[in-house]
This record gives structure tokens, C-alpha cells and sequence, in this order.
């Protein structure tokens, strides 16, 4: 009696058990990840302070790092007219060279997107501008100095980790962690070295139409589009925006630059 008992039991453990694993096993949606949520939105720098508590990070470590940050209207007093405003303040941000202390040394200066969930095909679109100077050396003419912004991308993680900058012609330089955790996606107007002179050298923006160059930095606002690509699935992490320049400062590359009106655009 107890051993017959006992198998009647021990079956319909197991009749129950397979009858569960072919229930998950058939249904489809347990097979389809959710979609992601549209991560699309646009950063006017309306507001500078607003944009930072809406979870933009500017992290300076320009070597050696002087007292310039990213700011509203790109200093005290607005360096030029925004792109687009919508408020009461000249609505961009910019950095200058005095983001560096030294007269000829690295500006390295991040502003660091919010977190967002990243998909092959999506784009982040901006609009950027550089600052143009009395040029002391040609006369009735104006110029930038010379002036580099990268955009790099964090896919490992949502961090900020942004490295050590040194000078890649400097023995203490390190390429895999010049950027920390973000990789280069776009360089606007990267730097030459100089062997003769021992000097890093860049297209350089003038007022005068005859010294106009088509790819040094924009003297007017310009837009520029970057997507991503080379993902596995949905990864979160940051974009950022790289205010690099060598050989920069008070006697060196460098004026100042702007960005407006940033889009993070999701793939349909």
C-alpha cells in the first residue's frame, strides 16, 4: 500500500512539472525583451545651472588646470550670440582657454551628458562655435588660435571617469587613459604636430575672407551630427563633450568655443 501510495505521488510531481517548463517555453513574449524607452531630448543651455541639476556633469582636468569652466554664455559676459535662447540668458555654454593655468600646456575640459540607454542608430546632434581674437600678427583680421572639441562615448558604464591628461608628445602619456572609460567618436579640427618647432599646430578660423580655411573650427554656428554604432543590445552610459587643445593657454592655441542646442535623437 505505502509503495504504491508513494509512486502515484512521485508521477504527478513530475506530470506537473513538465506541464509548467512547456508553458514558458511556448509562450513567445517571454522571448522578446521589452522595448526601450524613447530616450530622445534636447539640451537648450538655457539655463545653465538648470541643465547641470538635470544631471550634465562638467569635470575639468586640464593639466595643469586653470580657473576657466563651462559656463553660461561661455563667461561673464556673453563670448557671442547663442544659436538658439529661449530665456533671458544668452543660452549656450562655452569654455575658454584659461580652462588651463599654463601658457602653452593641455586643455582638457568635459561637459558629461546624463545617463541615457544607447541603441545602434541613434544620434547626437549639436551645434557649435568658436570664438575669433584680434589676430596681432596679419592686420584687420581676427582669429581663433587654433581650437579642438572632441565627442566621446561611455558604454562600459555610467560613470564619469574621464582619465589623466597629459601631453601625447609628454613620456607620461597614456592613450588608454587619456579618456578613461569614453572612446573617441569625433574630433572637429585635431592637432598637427610641429616636429620642426616641437609645437601642436591647428587649422586656425580668421575674419578675413581671403584667410578662410574650410576645415578649422566654425566661426559660426554649425551643426554636427554623430551615431552610434558597434553595440551588442541597448547599453546605458554617457556621452561628452571634449574641449581639448595642446600647446594652449595665455600664450598658446586656443580662444574659446560654444555649444547649443544638443539633441539626443532615439532610432525609430
Amino acid at each position: 500500500m505505502r509503495k504504491s501510495t508513494l509512486g502515484k505521488i512521485v508521477l504527478s510531481l513530475v506530470v506537473v512539472g513538465v506541464s509548467f517548463v512547456s508553458c514558458v517555453k511556448d509562450d513567445p513574449a517571454s522571448l522578446i525583451p521589452p522595448p526601450v524607452p524613447d530616450q530622445s531630448f534636447t539640451e537648450e543651455f538655457d539655463t545653465v545651472a538648470q541643465s547641470f541639476k538635470r544631471g550634465w556633469v562638467p569635470i575639468n582636468n586640464s593639466n595643469p588646470k586653470g580657473s576657466g569652466i563651462w559656463a553660461q554664455g561661455g563667461g561673464l559676459l556673453p563670448i557671442f550670440a547663442p544659436y538658439s535662447s529661449k530665456g533671458t540668458y544668452p543660452g549656450f555654454i562655452g569654455a575658454d582657454y584659461t580652462s588651463t593655468s599654463g601658457t602653452d600646456d593641455v586643455i582638457s575640459n568635459w561637459l558629461i551628458s546624463p545617463v541615457v540607454t544607447m541603441q545602434n542608430g541613434d544620434k547626437i546632434v549639436f551645434y557649435t562655435r568658436t570664438q575669433l581674437l584680434q589676430n596681432f600678427s596679419v592686420s584687420g583680421d581676427s582669429t581663433d588660435y587654433g581650437n579642438n572639441l572632441e565627442v566621446c562615448i561611455n558604454t562600459k558604464n555610467t560613470g564619469t571617469n574621464v582619465g589623466t591628461a597629459y601631453d601625447p608628445k609628454s613620456a607620461s602619456y597614456n592613450i588608454s587613459t587619456d579618456r578613461g572609460d569614453f572612446s573617441l567618436a569625433l574630433s572637429i579640427n585635431p592637432p598637427v604636430y610641429d616636429n620642426a618647432n616641437k609645437f601642436w599646430t591647428y587649422k586656425e578660423s580668421h575674419s578675413l575672407p581671403s584667410l578662410f580655411d574650410p576645415l578649422a573650427y566654425p566661426s559660426r554656428w554649425t551643426r554636427f551630427e554623430v551615431t552610434i554604432g558597434g553595440l551588442n543590445g541597448p547599453t546605458k552610459g554617457r556621452f561628452a563633450f571634449r574641449y581639448y587643445t595642446l600647446d594652449a593657454g595665455s600664450n598658446g592655441n586656443g580662444s574659446a568655443i560654444g555649444i547649443d542646442q544638443v539633441s539626443y535623437i532615439s532610432k525609430k
